[in-house]
């Protein structure tokens, strides 16, 4: 009889290479995001998948705390173009897309996250240009000294930020500073983010990993087995309710608002010129 919800390192670490690279070490995993081998960009493969990656993470039982980290200088530094153009962005958008990727995707995507069972410390390895939720929902969450927090959807797209991003701002933010984030295009740069308390911690990166596996070790695995994931599910639930409750909505304002105005249909719009201003 096969066994349930059991998954393997070396099978999910093999399914999964073109997009996330995995290392373990005493019930600690490693999972760091890469797009050809450099640091990730945003496109719809890694978009879909990292939800069945996050529930292959889940079901492995010797998997016991996740750091979750980006390649390079950058923990998603752009967005890869021609990923969006062999799934017909550049043309008009399409129920196709409303449904299929953007509803169907992303009202999945943050919880593949929040549902995992063992607690996450992201490390953030450089700028955030998008999908803010990957890294700052997370347990414990430090950051290098060079990373800025940005949101591309209003500014950038010129689209309903309404992915999650939303409900994430608001709530780390609080209601004003939340929508001015959005609207206007800030980046919040490391020390800002520390004072704000999206992140706890700030370093130069090359200490970045090693204070990641150090937390693990010191402060998740030094405690008994139950108490730190329940302890996680405990934590997480607050954002489980507000996601219920809101990204449906959300998705649905961000799918028909891109009806009438789709950027990539201009040939001369670049989605990166924008976004990796500074």
């Amino acid at each position: 009889m096969p066994e349930l919800y059991r998954t393997k390192l070396e099978e999910y670490a093999e399914k999964w290479k073109d997009f996330f690279h995995f290392k373990r070490e005493d019930g600690i995993l490693e999972m760091r995001m890469h797009t050809r081998g450099g640091p990730m960009l945003w496109g719809l493969e890694i978009h879909r998948a990292l939800i069945p990656a996050m529930r292959d993470i889940n079901d492995d039982p010797d998997n016991e705390v996740l750091i979750f980290t980006g390649t390079g200088d950058a923990f998603l530094g752009g967005y890869d173009s021609p990923s969006w153009a062999e799934h017909g962005f550049e043309g008009p958008f399409s129920e196709f897309h409303a449904y299929d990727i953007f509803y169907k995707d992303q009202t999945r995507e943050p919880f593949s996250l929040i549902d995992l069972q063992i607690p996450v410390i992201c490390a953030i390895n450089g700028p955030i240009l998008v999908h803010g939720e990957l890294a700052l929902l997370n347990d414990i969450v430090i950051a290098a000294d060079h990373t800025y927090i940005y949101d591309g959807h209003y500014d950038g797209f010129g689209i309903v930020p309404g992915d999650g991003v939303h409900t994430l701002y608001r709530e780390l933010l609080g209601q004003n500073r939340g929508r001015y984030f959005l609207l206007m295009g800030e980046r919040i740069h490391a020390p800002e983010a520390k004072q704000l308390g999206l992140v706890s911690e700030v370093m130069p990166l090359e200490d970045l990993l090693p204070r990641a596996w150090e937390i693990a070790r010191t402060k998740m695995m030094t405690k008994n087995r139950v108490q730190r994931r329940l302890t996680r599910g405990l934590l997480i639930q607050p954002w489980k309710e507000l996601f219920i409750k809101e990204i449906y909505s959300g998705l649905t304002h961000e799918a028909l608002g891109s009806y009438s105005h789709w950027p990539m249909t201009s040939k001369k719009y670049d989605p990166n010129s924008q976004a990796l201003k500074k």
